[in-house]
């Protein structure tokens, strides 16, 4: 794709698109034209209604294009200036290599082999490390004879005496019971084909034995990592090669994963705000973690460069709690910091990105990471259904190497018959058809949360700030409550509520000053309560609102 400026105008041949939408195809060409510097920085691009004549197209093609390309940061509008190219300068367009190098391992093969070939015999390095001996010799069964009186007294008494505590130890652990939870990032099980996944869990346990029930590679059923790449490829502009996906069961598990094979002394950096489990992971592995501020364009770069981090933690499609959208010269600010250093790399966390609204989905980091510095990562719990803990990340090809040397001897968490109906699920297409379906249930969802809102007494004491993405938004409400005591009230009223302060991050020095001072001045003293609506079903959706109103007594 090339474009051609004569008097300030932009050509492409319309007919080279494919299936690609014109929006689509108009927004690429542009994109890619910006990023191989074809349009200078500073080139003042047509009208959308030049430009819509020139290509005989409609104007809302041509505002689509130029919409997505102000979102990623590739476009700014002046007012009554018209649309100007930013500087990307830095920007490099990724060379696609979807062979991964091979690396020693103990039976010699070369880690980016064939997937095919290796993983259908399960052989290599797969098969080796993902093998368990489950033998035992009859000396050790006759020891076991000997002492299973003893042991069984002793697991007796063990059982009295922690009898009495165990209940309560449950009980301090299980979540409480709300009229609606608005804080869980939840999602509306009712919409999951549960008939369709279950006819692939039959179809998983009809197939001859020796097929799901030997052991599984380390990195997951072959099946399913080629069907996860080929999506990636679809959704996401991902060319993947399906070795360096590995599978595991939740994002936590895998996270795990990643801070023992890089180490202890390795240090860690989350957005601030964010989200705490990460962080208490983190802590939990003994590993040094540091909060970086946050702007309007995400993840302050100087602040990360200050922490002395080696790796960090971002979401750059959709920042969590705020939707902030990262944008080009923020990425490109990223890949430098990340370059400056053998050791950096960056963890991309594209939880929640489908669940966007308006425009095209954002480009991940990892489609433009030219020097194999993003480790990215999803799952499928928000996607599909919560139950179903199957996460997966894709690793850079040295990485991927290093994975294999120190991590591969781990089992792997999914069950094979799991695996094998999501890739049969993810194949058919009824994943995609089923984020369609989901994204125009929340579409509406938030739509008649935001209405409920705009109707009742809350719309005198608050405004919503949201960005058409994700499950959540921003509500910043007058009030003179404190945030424990909106907190109990919204107990009081069967609400489980967060707040905006809920996901500052503490270090060992104490909360970030400069996040908070930064998040109260934007806010004016308002208290901003992180509500998420993917959980509210319909018929309780008025009543939600209501009680929501009779939190703050400014409503009465």
């Amino acid at each position: 794709m090339s474009a051609s400026q004569q008097a300030g105008m932009l050509t492409y041949d319309l007919r080279s698109r494919g299936t690609s939408s014109l929006y689509e195809f108009l927004y690429q060409s542009i994109r890619e034209d910006i990023a191989r510097g074809r349009i200078p920085c500073g080139t003042k691009l047509p009208s959308k209604r030049n430009l819509a004549q020139h290509l005989d197209i409609g104007v809302a093609t041509v505002t689509a294009a130029y919409d997505q390309l102000i979102t990623e940061g590739f476009v700014r509008t002046e007012q009554r200036r018209g649309y100007f190219v930013e500087d990307v300068s830095e920007f490099r367009c990724k060379s696609v290599n979807t062979q991964v190098k091979s690396s020693n391992c103990e039976d010699g093969k070369g880690v980016g082999a064939e997937c095919g070939a290796q993983d259908a015999a399960a052989g290599g390095v797969f098969a080796a490390h993902g093998a368990q001996d489950t033998r035992f010799d009859d000396a050790s069964a006759g020891r076991s004879s000997r002492h299973r009186e003893t042991a069984r007294s002793s697991a007796d008494t063990a059982s009295d005496a922690f009898a009495a505590e165990t209940p309560h130890a449950i009980e301090r652990a299980r979540d409480p019971e709300y009229f609606v939870d608005l804080k869980a990032n939840r999602t509306s099980v009712s919409l999951f084909p549960a008939t369709v996944w279950g006819r692939y869990m039959r179809e998983a346990l009809s197939l001859p034995s020796d097929n799901l029930l030997r052991s599984i590679p380390f990195n997951g059923l072959p099946e399913l990592r080629r069907a996860i790449a080929s999506y990636l490829r679809r959704t996401r502009g991902m060319d993947v090669s399906p070795d360096c996906i590995i599978i595991g069961a939740g994002s936590e598990y895998l996270y795990g994963r990643l801070l023992q094979m890089l180490g202890p002394t390795t240090t860690f950096a989350m957005e601030n705000p964010g989200y705490r489990k990460f962080a208490a992971i983190s802590k939990a592995f003994g590993n040094p973690w540091r909060p970086v501020p946050i702007d309007e364009s995400g993840l302050l770069v100087d602040e990360l460069e200050e922490s002395g981090a080696d790796v960090v933690h971002v979401s750059p499609a959709n920042h969590f709690p705020t939707g902030i959208v990262m944008p080009i010269k923020r990425r490109l600010e990223l890949f430098e910091w990340a370059n400056r250093a053998r050791k950096r790399y960056i963890i991309e966390d594209d939880y929640d990105s489908e669940f966007r609204y308006s425009g095209r989905l954002i480009m991940p980091l990892f489609a433009d990471d030219a020097s194999d510095k993003v480790i990215y990562l999803n799952a499928f719990s928000k996607t599909m259904v919560p139950s179903l803990r199957i996460s997966y990340m894709v690793l850079p090809p040295k990485l991927l190497a290093r994975y294999v040397d120190t991590m591969s001897f781990y089992s792997c968490t999914v069950s094979s018959f799991e695996q094998y109906a999501l890739a049969r699920f993810i194949d058919e297409g009824h994943l995609e058809r089923h984020i369609n379906r989901t994204r125009n249930f929340y579409r509406r969802q938030r739509v008649a949360v935001l209405r409920e809102i705009a109707q009742s007494p809350l719309a005198e004491i608050s405004h919503v700030e949201e960005r058409n993405a994700g499950t959540h938004f921003l509500l910043y409400v007058r009030t003179s409550l404190t945030h424990d005591q909106v907190r109990q009230r919204g107990a009081e009223q069967g609400l489980n509520i967060s707040l905006f302060n809920d996901y500052l991050l503490r270090d060992g020095d104490g909360l970030s000053e400069r996040t908070t001072k930064r998040f109260e001045k934007y806010s004016n003293g308002e208290t901003a309560l992180v509500l998420n609506y993917a959980g509210i079903e319909p018929d309780r959706l008025s009543e939600t609102v209501r009680r929501l109103a009779c939190v703050f007594p400014e409503c009465e």
